[in-house]
């Protein structure tokens, strides 16, 4: 991600995820079967295949490539029906996201340094054509990098082409590309960032461009705002001394008044220096406004396509599903209860059940001292079983998460890593966090046993355990039974809990903005590259969480561009997230679609069908 984790939340509203993370498996079309022919293994013969009908539950627009990959253009609909008109040179081919050339002849060689940076190149296939016959060549990516990079493109070009890394690109004949990187790129910036990244005919775009080009701004300010930067921060070491000679002075001493005349001075400077870069950069960000919008407002080079995408609203298009007028819902949200009980009556329609790729885990407040005392985070993790959690608590309509990354994410998911009692059963869990908390020198007036919660835990110190509070977000029905679940179980512990369920933004509040909560349950939608963990829990967190092996190991991790190496730091991370226990994953949602006339080549799906034909956005949810 590269991004904090309050940035990304900033950003809730907008789709960041990667368009290409996942790429929707082509579905083929079969031949109509009911309840006593399942869904067929194998993809119907060609006679029987016709254009697929899709559903989508609002309108699309036409966008040209740099809208439609940027805020500007971005949805989910105008993805789904014009976001594969774009080629690429790999793609993470499903279900594995193993890293598959498409247009390039093979992989890219290992990066080396040159100079000031670290390059790679990639060959291309020879003699790839546009639709229109033009030669596709080297010249058109890095063309589309490029200009990428000059305009500051944002969202899903940002994903592609992170501007914090990548310098520029250079085409070394018809069939090379070479990357400059200013620093190291990571297993993100690459294999699931440049190398998957889209790209643009050079001989259509080029000239089309220039006028937008024309409103970026020159560089001839910039040597001011440096200048003037500098200068700023030494007048800063001098205020900064000023202060300090000035606790020394008598209030009403000349000296004092001197060096009070100098501070103001000083600081009189510094606003005007400010001033001159705020407004110096403003004209710049004012430019770059200009151009995209210049950019944006081209004319595209392809149409959405009509034949088989039809506009419903969401009512209207589960009708359509069931009387067969479509074959699939392309839409980010599940089928609810009640759609999926209607769909269920007709025995020709079938159903596909997916981990979201998201995790929903219970976060303690580490401001807070108590929090700081591994022993008691693991005695209640002990006592928190995500198999009943979500098996029996949430009747299965959640999966329970065992771990940090989904099994399903099999490009990074190196094993099972066991939690903290797992296989044991409810009485062996309580006994078990009874003897940790004991150990650590934890006491009750009445000990925990199966038949009676603790009452009156003592600290180590002494002291009462304080009265605590677990927050969830009133609108989650899972997180508030959640919620319930973990209140019970920490109150066997004898610990005093309350529950409370909040509106989602107070939630968000309290937890990064204030810091004012005991726990909580959280839920974040994931990437598949799992940089997450490292901005959950390495440096400058926002749990107030501080370990330095988790610091060091994810220098290193986010450091390593060749994922089976990356997958091995990955591992050492997650062990000792289990060890220190920062953090306790809880569940991830499920999605449920419905289609028809359709084989999918592929039970399991990361994310479902529809919803990561778009990529999951990597925000709070």
């Amino acid at each position: 991600m590269q991004k904090k984790l309050i940035l990304s939340l900033l950003l809730l509203a907008l789709l960041t995820g990667c368009a290409s993370s996942q790429n929707i498996p082509t579905p083929a079309l079969r031949e109509e079967s009911n309840t006593e022919n399942p869904p067929p293994s194998q993809p119907p013969t060609e006679e029987s295949q016709r254009e697929i009908r899709y559903a989508l539950l609002a309108p699309s627009t036409d966008e040209n490539i740099w809208s439609l990959f940027d805020e500007n253009g971005a949805s989910y609909e105008n993805y789904a029906s014009q976001g594969a008109n774009y080629p690429r040179l790999y793609e993470l081919i499903s279900p594995t996201h193993e890293l598959t050339p498409l247009l390039a002849d093979g992989f890219p060689s290992p990066f080396v340094e040159d100079g000031e940076y670290f390059v790679s190149t990639i060959s291309l296939l020879p003699d790839l054509q546009w639709d229109d016959g033009t030669p596709l060549t080297a010249e058109d990516i890095v063309f589309t990098i490029n200009t990428a990079l000059a305009f500051q493109l944002g969202l899903n070009w940002a994903e592609f082409y992170n501007p914090e890394k990548l310098h520029h690109a250079e085409a070394l004949d018809p069939l090379t590309i070479k990357y400059y990187f200013s620093s190291p790129p990571n297993a993100g910036d690459w294999q699931h960032g440049a190398l998957i990244g889209i790209f643009a005919n050079k001989t259509y775009w080029e000239a089309k461009i220039i006028n937008a080009q024309s409103f970026l701004p020159t560089t001839e300010n910039d040597p001011l705002i440096i200048n003037n930067q500098i200068a700023l921060e030494e007048l800063q070491i001098i205020e900064k001394n000023i202060l300090e000679a000035m606790k020394n002075l008598e209030e009403n001493s000349t000296e004092y008044r001197k060096n009070k005349l100098l501070l103001d001075q000083n600081i009189t400077e510094q606003s005007v220096l400010q001033n001159k870069i705020d407004n110096a950069q403003q004209e710049k960000r004012d430019a770059f406004i200009a151009a995209r919008a210049a950019l944006y407002a081209l004319p595209t080079s392809q149409k959405t396509p009509t034949e088989n995408y039809h506009f419903y609203e969401r009512a209207e298009a589960v009708q359509a599903l069931f009387n067969n007028e479509i074959d699939f819902i392309l839409s980010p949200q599940p089928l609810s209860l009640d759609e999926i009980e209607k769909l269920s009556k007709d025995p020709t329609t079938y159903f596909a059940e997916n981990r979201r790729n998201d995790i929903r885990f219970l976060t303690f407040n580490h401001h807070k001292k108590n929090w700081g005392d591994v022993a008691l985070r693991r005695a209640i993790s002990c006592l928190i079983d995500p198999e009943t959690l979500a098996n029996e608590k949430l009747d299965e309509r959640v999966i329970p998460a065992l771990g940090w990354v989904a099994p399903e994410n099999t490009g990074w998911h190196s094993s099972i890593i066991s939690p903290p009692c797992a296989g044991m059963d409810a009485d062996a869990r309580l006994a078990e966090g009874i003897r940790t908390l004991q150990k650590a020198g934890y006491a009750w007036l009445q000990t925990p046993s199966p038949n009676h919660a603790g009452s009156e835990l003592l600290l180590p110190s002494g002291e009462e355990f304080p009265a605590i509070t677990i927050f969830a977000p009133e609108e989650d029905s899972s997180r508030t039974e959640a919620a319930s679940y973990i209140t019970e179980v920490v109150q066997r512990l004898g610990i005093p809990v309350e529950q409370k369920n909040i509106p989602t933004d107070e939630l968000f509040y309290k937890v990064y903005g204030t810091n004012d909560y005991d726990l909580a349950i959280i839920g974040w939608s994931l990437s598949l590259y799992p940089d997450y963990l490292c901005d959950f829990f390495a440096a400058e967190n926002p749990y107030n969480y501080s370990n330095a092996a988790v610091d060091e190991s994810c220098n290193q991790f986010l450091e390593i561009n060749d994922p089976a190496l990356a997958r091995e730091k990955l591992f050492e991370i997650e062990i000792l997230l289990w060890d220190d226990l920062p953090a306790i994953p809880l569940f991830s949602s499920k999605i449920t679609e419905a289609y028809r006339n359709i084989y999918l080549p592929f039970g399991n799906y990361l994310g479902g069908f529809a919803p990561t034909l778009y990529g999951v956005p990597n925000s709070s949810k």
